[in-house]
């Protein structure tokens, strides 16, 4: 590989720091380069080099916890000092909402980590082989292809994770079973691990290839079952799963769960305004993975909303968390959801909260939008509480949305990027934006979940 010299003067949007370097004309993108740094790097394609030497650290260059940083692809600026990660977030946040909005808004200081190691609550590791055969279980290396490295420590999760990864490595090794391969051959493609934080719960499953000739059999079963045990202190309440992956070229990838052990799911508790709520996890259901750091994004997104309301309709629901939380400022909630595993868990979690005025819907959110619409007892929201996934919302959401034209939308992101498109549609049509809270979900990785509050212009 080329060397070269090269300083860092901003972060890419992976979290690499980028440079401009004489040997090249195009800014090089360097793996754990941080602001500041002058680097002796190692150049892998025409952008992306790694550190070979660092001749001047940077002031905001931090030691990392981990011995894997920065090879991980899990948390790319561990070696970024904390106060300066929540720093280039801020700007971030402000760079990307501030390009078309004149007008001032209430852009709040982002809300920090108290917690800002091992505050994961879930993990999900990559069965690999090499043509040699060796056997890999753990995380994807930064900037590669999806190559896995054996993770021997995590300090994102708490230690009990590590030694269920270092615990089923040996069970492979002992089992002759193979990893998954994109030829649709082997068995083993991934392995998720799970804890409450506020119970003493954990969760782990296994997931498998659905051919089979590939199928484990009732002793590797069993011997998968015991190893997981073994890790746990509390083994009674350790819930172990097996999930069978089916993908025929052509079709819909399919699903099938094992129950093998343990209670069918988890409970969690949050805190969340001086009120603890309780809630289901089952092994695929979408929670908050930091769930301390979630108290206080609920907490800030019901201080954002001026209540009472008489309607407020919950879309992209999931388990119903945040219909859950703003139910006490409610007449009456109405929450959307597709992922029907989601919606029956939703319904365990109003029973569980003693919630009376939710009402919950399995369905796309554009299309029963347009169907309660639709129906002549239908009572128009005052408030819209929308948390899309990544991508934001699609073309027959903002549609319907707009057709409500509701007073208030608190708009919650994990992807700032698609928000801020979302967000200037919406003005466009009459919504002015009145205040944007950064929360920082995520300590040592770019990633960055916001709230946003906007009101309808001469709404009547």
């Amino acid at each position: 590989m080329k060397e070269s010299v090269c300083l860092i003067q901003k972060f890419h949007k992976k979290g690499y720091g980028t440079g401009k370097s004489p040997s090249s004309s195009k800014p090089l993108h360097v793996i754990g380069g941080v602001i500041g740094d002058e680097l002796v790097v190692e150049i892998k394609t025409k952008q992306h080099a790694f550190i070979k030497q660092i001749t001047h650290l940077s002031p905001y260059r931090t030691t990392p916890k981990c011995s894997h940083a920065p090879s991980c692809g899990g948390c790319s600026w561990q070696q970024v000092d904390y106060l300066f990660q929540l720093e280039q977030k801020q700007q971030r946040v402000h760079e990307l909402f501030a390009s078309f909005i004149k007008e001032e808004f209430s852009l709040k200081s982002i809300l920090s980590c108290d917690r800002i190691w091992q505050y994961r609550n879930k993990m999900e590791f990559s069965f690999s082989q090499d043509r040699s055969g060796q056997q890999f279980l753990g995380l994807i290396l930064a900037g590669s292809r999806g190559h896995v490295f054996n993770l021997q420590e995590c300090w994102l999760v708490s230690a009990w994770f590590s030694s269920v990864v270092a615990q089923v490595r040996l069970w492979w090794k002992q089992s002759g079973l193979n990893a998954y391969r994109l030829d649709n051959t082997g068995s083993l493609r991934t392995l998720i691990v799970r804890q409450s934080f506020n119970t003493s719960d954990k969760l782990v499953m296994l997931t498998v290839s659905g051919r089979p000739e590939y199928a484990l059999n009732k002793q590797q079963i069993e011997q998968f079952i015991q190893t997981i045990l073994f890790t746990a202190p509390e083994p009674e309440r350790i819930s172990i799963f097996l999930r069978i992956q089916q993908a025929i070229k052509g079709q819909p990838t399919q699903f099938f769960e094992m129950h093998l052990h343990g209670p069918d799911h988890m409970l969690e508790r949050l805190n969340v305004d001086g009120k603890t709520l309780t809630f289901k996890i089952s092994p695929t259901s979408f929670f908050q993975p930091n769930p301390r750091q979630a108290e206080k994004l609920f907490s800030a997104a019901l201080q954002a909303v001026q209540g009472p309301k008489k309607h407020i309709l919950d879309l992209y629901a999931g388990t119903a968390t945040l219909s859950i939380v703003f139910a006490k400022i409610a007449d009456k909630v109405t929450a959307i959801e597709l992922n029907p595993h989601a919606v029956f868990d939703a319904k365990v979690n109003k029973e569980l909260n003693h919630i009376k005025n939710l009402e919950i819907i399995c369905g796309d959110v554009g299309q029963k939008l347009q169907e309660l619409k639709n129906h002549p007892g239908f009572n128009p929201p005052d408030l819209v509480i929308v948390d899309p996934p990544r991508t934001g919302l699609d073309d027959k959401a903002i549609k319907a949305l707009l057709e409500l034209r509701s007073q208030e939308i608190l708009y919650i992101s994990c992807n700032p990027v698609t928000q801020a498109n979302d967000i200037q549609l919406l003005m466009q049509k009459g919504y002015q934006l009145m205040l944007l809270q950064p929360v920082d979900q995520f300590p040592h990785t770019i990633h960055i979940e916001t709230i946003a509050l906007l009101k309808l212009l001469n709404f009547s």
